[in-house]
């Protein structure tokens, strides 16, 4: 009987992976999912046109290969575990399709067995680590359902981490610089004409000259390039003496020009706005669920005896390109 049901989680995950892609998990996106509302009765979700079948008894034979028998619930648990993309599918196509792929798993699976394939020393390795694999990965869901996130825990942070919630609202003006010795044609202006024109859109922003009117009479494809809409930025998205001026300066506010050797920038500030601990809630609590989601996996390493060859496992380090040297015996260059 053991035998038998880890085969059949076995050929599940098969046609989970293979068949229907299943949706990445959490360990793998990187994200920390929350325990997973409950789902719809499989008979509800997979429905194939027959009312009936809500009522079947769940210990009923669906399929039968040679001496192996499926039962409704376990094909039920099957449909139960798809991404919701598979179960649309089911519920358009009915479970027909379904039905042929687990025949075809059970008939080679047989096939396999009667081959002695079980007994190939690289299968029992893969077998193995998906063994681990999968016993990993629900330890990791029970361990996420069991973080604890507080509303005390989202106030704390939002207040610890305003900077975080901070949009500045900027209008980028460029003014592109032709490089030294550029072929003609080349789009850009020269360094002292690039500088007298920020200087010129400047001082007419400062005036308090609409920046729609500015950007009409100044803009230059390819050359003089102006946001006609403000765009939203957060800290750190832009160069750090930009990004300074975007969150310190205030409505209507020219920033300095960065002068860099392709061109010259510099921004308009429009507005600021803060989110509110409400609207920031549900991202700060997935936060902080994977941090102390993180730090309760650390913890059971640092309680387990770990030991990792550190030769085996050193740090990949970039391989110097070896300096050019001419040969001892390397007749000299002749002068021109």
């Amino acid at each position: 009987m053991e035998n038998k049901i880890a085969r059949h989680e076995y050929l599940a995950i098969i046609l989970l992976a293979v068949f229907f892609a299943p949706s990445a998990r959490a360990q793998q996106t990187g994200t920390t999912a929350k325990p997973a509302e409950k789902k719809a009765t499989p008979s509800v979700i997979a429905h194939a046109g027959s009312t009936s079948e809500a009522t079947e008894p769940p210990k009923k034979v669906v399929i039968k290969v040679g001496s192996a028998e499926v039962t409704q619930k376990e094909i039920d648990f099957l449909i139960s575990n798809m991404n919701p993309q598979a179960q649309q599918a089911l519920a358009a196509n009915g479970r027909k399709p379904l039905g042929d792929e687990y025949v075809k798993v059970l008939l080679l699976s047989q096939q396999a067995e009667n081959d002695h394939l079980e007994s190939n020393p690289e299968l029992q390795e893969k077998m193995e680590l998906q063994r681990t694999q999968m016993l990993a990965q629900a330890e990791y869901e029970k361990m996420s359902s069991e973080v604890k996130v507080t509303p005390d825990d989202i106030g704390k942070y939002y207040t610890a981490h305003q900077a975080e919630f901070e949009t500045a609202q900027v209008r980028e003006f460029v003014v592109r610089k032709k490089p030294d010795g550029a072929k003609e044609g080349t789009p850009g202006l020269s360094a002292e004409d690039a500088k007298a024109t920020a200087d010129k859109i400047r001082k007419s922003l400062a005036a308090g000259t609409d920046p729609t009117t500015v950007a009409k009479e100044s803009a230059v494809p390819n050359v003089v390039m102006i946001d006609p809409e403000p765009r939203t930025i957060k800290h750190g998205q832009l160069l750090a003496s930009l990004d300074k001026a975007a969150f310190e300066l205030k409505e209507g506010q020219v920033s300095d020009v960065l002068d860099t050797p392709q061109a010259i920038v510099f921004l308009q500030i429009v507005g600021h706005h803060l989110q509110e601990q409400k609207d920031a809630a549900t991202d700060i609590e997935n936060k902080l669920r994977q941090e102390k989601l993180e730090t309760a996996v650390g913890d059971l390493r640092n309680k387990s005896k770990v030991w990792m060859d550190e030769d085996y496992f050193k740090p990949r380090t970039a391989i110097a390109t070896p300096p050019k040297t001419v040969p001892p015996d390397a007749p000299p260059k002749s002068k021109p």
